[in-house]
């Protein structure tokens, strides 16, 4: 009875230790938004990415990505960024829904991301202004 009760609290601690990694990430991500850091924001991107900025659409090697990314970053700097929806899918992957304020406008930025090894990992970003 006492192995099956240390089981279970350890299974909740590690689920615990879990969600707490995932949440971090997801913050990170959010910062590097925040801060026009592409480097950072391409250190969650998948092996491919597929992005989305204004009507323009593509799927890019995480090393093109990030040129894209910091290609946009260059002539929007960003001014502010907060999270206005976030969610999970059925299939497990997370996303959130983000304005972002720049100097060349305001936009809306959609993030999706699967999770990966206790963090997570981009897989599309969508970038439409508003």
């Amino acid at each position: 009875m006492k192995s099956q009760a240390m089981r279970t609290i350890m299974l909740i601690f590690a689920l615990g230790v879990y969600v707490t990694a995932c949440a971090q990430s997801f913050n990170e991500i959010s910062n590097a938004i925040k801060q026009g850091n592409a480097s950072a924001l391409a250190s969650f991107f998948q092996s491919n990415v597929e992005i989305t900025i204004k009507d323009a659409s593509n799927s890019y090697s995480k090393s093109q990505a990030e040129i894209v990314i910091k290609n946009f970053f260059s002539s929007n700097q960003p001014r502010s960024f907060s999270i206005a929806h976030e969610g999970t899918s059925p299939e497990g992957s997370k996303y959130f829904i983000g304005n972002l304020s720049t100097s060349g406008g305001n936009y809306r930025m959609y993030v999706y991301a699967k999770t990966s090894g206790g963090s997570y990992s981009i897989q599309e970003i969508r970038i439409e202004a508003q």
